[in-house]
């Protein structure tokens, strides 16, 4: 006896043509989730981006926005912004000091928050 309720699956290549543009290799990979016979397309945050943001632009706590964390990244430009601006007086170490400090604790922090991002967003649209 057959189910009244068929379940189709459509797979999303990550490089397949959509909307006439096609998609760029930097860009953040889609994680296609099926529910109920629609497929919901998911923003993955990637470590990579997310340590490459950190070592470039972490003083400015860009890699915190790009995770979400918008006031943490705020905290971040803070301290970044402030020490740098008074260094000349040498108070400005004080911030810089506080900020690399949590910089090195980001080293190893960094792979638990993405993968954590990550599955609270596949599980939200979990039915």
């Amino acid at each position: 006896m057959e189910s009244s309720h068929a379940t189709n699956t459509i797979e999303v290549p990550i490089t397949e043509n959509t909307g006439g543009q096609q998609q760029r290799p930097y860009e953040q990979p889609q994680q296609p989730i099926q529910i109920n016979n629609h497929i919901v397309v998911v923003n993955q945050k990637s470590t990579l981006l997310a340590y490459v943001l950190w070592f470039f632009l972490g003083q400015l706590g860009i890699h915190k926005f790009y995770l979400g964390q918008v006031v943490a990244g705020v905290v971040y430009l803070a301290l970044g912004v402030i020490g740098w601006a008074t260094t000349f007086i040498l108070i400005g170490w004080v911030p810089l000091g506080v900020l690399w400090i949590l910089l090195i604790i980001d080293i190893f922090t960094i792979p638990g928050t993405v993968q954590r991002i990550n599955q609270r967003g596949a599980t939200r649209y979990m039915a």
